[in-house]
């Protein structure tokens, strides 16, 4: 893949964001796939923060640990991040006295990097400027670096200061300012995009959390409770934006329990509700989820993961929270646990998530993760003409109510323990929704028949449901493109993995499918959307005819292979974990799998045996 690497960096509040935002959407326009990745420390102003674009006129679906154009608003992007710059680099910045030490000095010219110190107050000065106008005027100089033209920058300042004519002409005169101080200090400099993609141009530039926030609303959700918490908030924020449109009623809770018994009462009315939170919140609401298990209340909660334990790093990415997904709230129950891993799964699985809690009655937990959550994708328009609302075996036809007995809600010999549903004031017989062991019709009932009869009753669901769920899907690269695989077969490298770790595993397998040494290898990438119930038939046949497997997984246990071990023996020895609040990168992915590939070979030339 041909990619360029930008890095705008600076402190928060400085207008980091704004200039990737800018960049990212001209780019697209441009005709190029924009990846974007956001780092920030857990402070309103002040810290060190970065907004980096991958840009490629291919599919770009990760970060790249090293970048072309390095942009630092302060000192600091100079003391941290000159390191990650590429030889042939380009470090903007505006620290004007800064002075290099000898060993940079040396390291900059060895790697053959430019540098340009931008004057910014002092052309602000000059327009009579104010600060904030900087941001463009830094995105200028960026542009022309880039080979773009200004006009196309014009316009989209245009487009966003249409209704502020002041502003307007002083984005416009900032934009030329830049073009003029970049042909006057660096004339012949230029980092070469690869050609453009006309294909790109009409794609959607969306986060995780904009894509879940459509496919909440897209499922039919009516009701959103939660309360802010990293990085589950920007859902909160975009459903919030989307009220008056979207017709939802939006509640900010006090706390997570009040957000949880909310959303579990609104859909006890059969109205499709959803609640969102990460680690922390999810503790407080997992007395709610035991609560909706007993009583069988379809319910769907997102859980946004961040490193913990305790506050952790709350602005960071892990993948650290699947088994408290799977294991969380008191007492034995079935239970669904999926896991979007980008913005197109963001959209399409709120669909299924809230089916399956209908058809099924139980709880169903969707996983995302900060990067998710907070990467910018370039994505095409999703595809609303094949989703279903099913409501499963809720019973709304007068003469159906007429005919139900308040027995019928709990029976215990209903068909694969799913029992019919009906809602509060429907004309029917009345039952009781209460957490204490019932009978048939909702009567605490503590006798150890009955107990036995409704733990049964509920776990049948589990067995169903794990033969309804899709399975794992595998990966893998034909004519160096990704592809899905619908055999089973002969693999030199098997990558398992789940969440986030599917975008730069599969840009790593285009890249090693055109690589000289390793191409001739047939590596597939087993991915797991559905992981409770957990499917482990197709890994074991695959893993069997693999002669090496690999687990990948942002967390410090490998908890998926905890899993896997757990549920059919198979002990996955070979790990690559992280687990530093940082996603996979694209680059640092790539030499880990390769070091695999590469002993697994050295191995098998000298042993037949290996």
């Amino acid at each position: 893949m041909s990619r360029i690497a930008i890095k705008i960096t600076g402190a928060q509040g400085q207008g980091v964001n704004s200039v990737g935002e800018i960049c990212a959407k001209g780019l697209k326009r441009s005709g190029y796939c924009i990846f974007g990745y956001r780092e920030y420390m857990s402070v309103i102003k002040g810290g060190h923060s970065s907004y980096q674009l991958d840009v490629s006129n291919e599919e770009v679906r990760s970060t790249h640990e090293t970048v072309d154009i390095l942009v630092c608003f302060n000192h600091h992007g100079l003391e941290i991040n000159t390191a990650e710059v590429r030889e042939g680099g380009v470090i903007i910045h505006q620290s004007l006295d800064w002075k290099w030490d000898a060993k940079q000095t040396s390291e900059l010219k060895k790697k053959k990097i430019t540098t340009i110190a931008l004057p910014t107050d002092e052309i602000l000065t000059k327009l009579k400027a104010k600060p904030i106008l900087g941001n463009m005027l830094i995105t200028s100089v960026v542009w022309a670096l880039l080979g773009q033209s200004a006009d196309a920058l014009k316009k989209l300042a245009r487009e966003q200061f249409a209704s502020k004519k002041d502003l307007l002409e002083l984005n416009m005169l900032c934009i030329d300012e830049g073009f003029a101080f970049k042909k006057k200090q660096a004339a012949d400099l230029c980092i070469e995009l690869p050609q453009p993609d006309g294909a790109w141009k009409d794609h959607m530039l969306l986060t995780g959390s904009v894509a879940m926030g459509l496919g909440a609303i897209h499922a039919g959700v009516r009701v959103y409770a939660g309360y802010p918490m990293t990085p589950s908030s920007p859902l909160l924020t975009f459903i919030a934006n989307m009220q008056n449109q979207s017709g939802m009623v939006v509640k900010q809770a006090e706390d997570e329990i009040t957000a949880a018994q909310f959303v579990s009462g609104a859909m006890h009315m059969g109205t499709r509700a959803l609640t969102a939170t990460s680690g922390g919140g999810f503790d407080l609401m997992s007395e709610t989820v035991s609560l909706n298990a007993i009583i069988e209340n379809p319910v769907v909660f997102v859980l946004a993961q961040r490193p913990g334990p305790a506050t952790g790093l709350p602005t960071w990415t892990s993948q650290g929270d699947l088994t408290m997904a799977i294991g969380t709230a008191h007492g034995e129950f079935p239970r669904c646990v999926i896991s979007v891993s980008d913005a197109q799964d963001s959209f399409e699985l709120m669909p299924m998530a809230f089916n399956i809690a209908e058809n099924f009655q139980i709880p169903v937990i969707v996983l995302t993760d900060k990067q998710i959550a907070e990467a910018l994708y370039t994505q095409s328009a999703f595809d609303q003409s094949q989703t279903t609302l099913e409501r499963g075996f809720l019973i709304t036809d007068k003469k159906e109510l007429a005919k139900l007995k308040a027995t019928d809600r709990y029976d215990p010999d209903a068909e694969y323990g799913i029992s019919k549903r009906w809602l509060p004031g429907a004309k029917a017989a009345t039952y009781v929704a209460q957490g204490d062991e019932h009978s048939a019709d909702g009567t605490v009932d503590e006798t150890a028949g009955n107990a036995k009869a409704q733990m049964e009753k509920r776990m049948k669901k589990g067995a169903v449901l794990a033969e309804a769920t899709p399975d794992a899907m595998l990966y893998g690269v034909k004519n160096g493109n990704i592809m899905m695989e619908s055999s089973e077969p002969k693999l030199d490298l098997l990558i398992v993995g789940w969440g986030s770790t599917k975008g730069p595993v599969l840009d790593v397998l285009e890249t090693l499918s055109q690589h000289p040494k390793l191409k001739a290898l047939k590596i597939g990438y087993l991915h797991y959307t559905y992981l409770w119930p957990l499917k482990t038939e197709k890994l074991q046949k695959l893993a069997k005819k693999a002669k090496r497997v690999v687990l990948v997984e942002g967390n410090y246990q490998g908890q998926l292979g905890q899993l896997i071990r757990q549920e059919c023996g198979l002990n996955i020895a070979q790990k690559i974990l992280k687990y530093d609040g940082r996603p996979f990168f694209y680059d640092e992915l790539l030499g880990a799998v390769s070091f695999q590939l590469l002993a697994f070979r050295k191995r098998s030339t000298s042993s037949p045996k290996s």
